[in-house]
């Protein structure tokens, strides 16, 4: 063992774990892939996004929505999104799931916005 470069626990994590959540990389991914998740999803996430931001929303609510964000995000799937709309099977059912999940948090606000966003990017 070299005294110089100890080893750390989070040597042996791969790197992709480590990340955190990028809003630019969620905004990015999103962007490009709108028209194949649908306006549903992609609102369905623009909430969840906009949640996320929300001071008014508990910790607790919050990791379980950027389990959800990063699940989206990560090249690591169940599915490769490579193989088109069958690729985001998983990630359209998580998605589902934890927005049905925060349906208490969501306001009036935050859905217009979400479906303003949404409307913004499949129009294109």
């Amino acid at each position: 063992m070299n005294q110089d470069n100890p080893v750390r626990p989070e040597d042996f994590v791969p790197e992709f774990r480590r990340r955190r959540f990028e809003p630019d990389g969620f905004l990015r991914k999103l962007r490009r892939f709108a028209l194949r998740l649908g306006r549903p999803v992609v609102e369905q996430l623009y909430a969840l996004y906009f949640l996320f931001q929300s001071p008014a929303v508990p910790k607790r609510a919050k990791l379980i929505i950027v389990g959800a964000l990063v699940y989206f995000v990560s090249p690591i799937d169940s599915i490769p999104d490579l193989l088109g709309p069958l690729g985001f099977s998983d990630d359209i059912a998580v998605i589902t799931l934890v927005y049905a999940q925060m349906k208490d948090y969501l306001t009036e606000e935050i859905k217009i916005r979400a479906c303003a966003a949404a409307e913004r990017l499949v129009r294109k």
